[in-house]
């Protein structure tokens, strides 16, 4: 049995991690409710988006297609930049093992600390790599895509995929394969079969509003995938306190009876020295 001065030492050290997992817990729950408030505010606007994209399809996959069609595809891979968030980052990444598996001559581009450290462990070539913050802006997310369409239009690769972790609710982040760049659903018309008005016209409207329209949509994707992320982390950091605090409790029992038979021992042996000398 461990004595009372080790159960000591163990719980100093408990009650630390119990500290570090609280304190990243209340991060991540800060961090969380923002990037909630910034989905939940971009989510119709990206919805908006794709009807768009549905509506001109054709015309906006001509405005960005591929120099060479018959170049291999290029993979964005999105995980987190930190770990303790659980199977968050190892689910995602052997998604992209298995798919790249299938495409050996696939380019990537790598999103995220854990990614890039993966790819190069494995020495897996990377055709770019991107540091995204814990809280991605539009404007990392368009750095993000114009690599991939700059390897489109240059030749060195034809379709793009992103393979990132698809937020369905805090306890569950489902890591999916998403065409950056869907071939078209077919004519070129609403789902109303009314003619939509352009101005100024068709032709000037698909050049102007293509680009925004991709943008706009992986946007969606990066802070679909920055969302889980810290949603992943605070149920991690939230178990992992919830059985610190638990412990320290079993810890602090445990001392307790060892204190109280510590002194039940005194007492019975002083008593039984007393009635000796009697």
């Amino acid at each position: 049995m461990p004595s009372i001065q080790s159960l000591k030492k163990q719980l100093r050290g408990v009650r630390s991690t119990q500290k570090l997992t609280k304190a990243m817990k209340t991060v991540s729950a800060a961090k969380f409710s923002r990037l909630n408030g910034v989905y939940g505010k971009y989510a119709e606007y990206g919805r908006q988006c794709k009807l768009v994209f549905d509506q001109f399809s054709a015309g906006f996959l001509e405005a960005v297609r591929a120099a060479d069609s018959s170049a291999p595809p290029v993979f964005v891979v999105l995980t987190a930049n930190k770990g303790m968030c659980g199977s968050f980052n190892t689910e995602v990444l052997k998604l992209a093992r298995q798919e790249l598996d299938g495409h050996r001559d696939a380019l990537v581009l790598a999103c995220g600390k854990k990614a890039i450290r993966s790819f190069k462990s494995r020495g897996v070539p990377l055709a770019g790599e991107f540091i995204l913050r814990d809280e991605p802006s539009y404007e990392e997310s368009c750095a993000v895509l114009d690599a991939v369409l700059r390897l489109r239009q240059s030749g060195q690769a034809s379709g793009a995929y992103v393979i990132y972790p698809r937020y369905v609710n805090m306890l569950t982040q489902t890591p999916t394969v998403c065409e950056l760049f869907p071939p078209p659903r077919g004519a070129d018309e609403p789902d109303s079969g009314r003619e939509l008005l352009c101005q100024p016209d068709r032709d000037t409207f698909i050049a102007h509003d293509a680009l925004p329209v991709f943008r706009a949509m992986f946007y969606e994707l990066v802070l679909e995938a920055a969302l889980g992320a810290q949603a992943a982390t605070l149920m991690t950091m939230r178990v992992a306190y919830d059985a610190a605090t638990e412990y320290c409790a079993q810890l602090e029992g445990d001392i307790s009876r060892k204190r109280q038979s510590a002194v039940t021992a005194d007492v019975i042996e002083t008593a039984s020295g007393e009635w000796r000398d009697s």
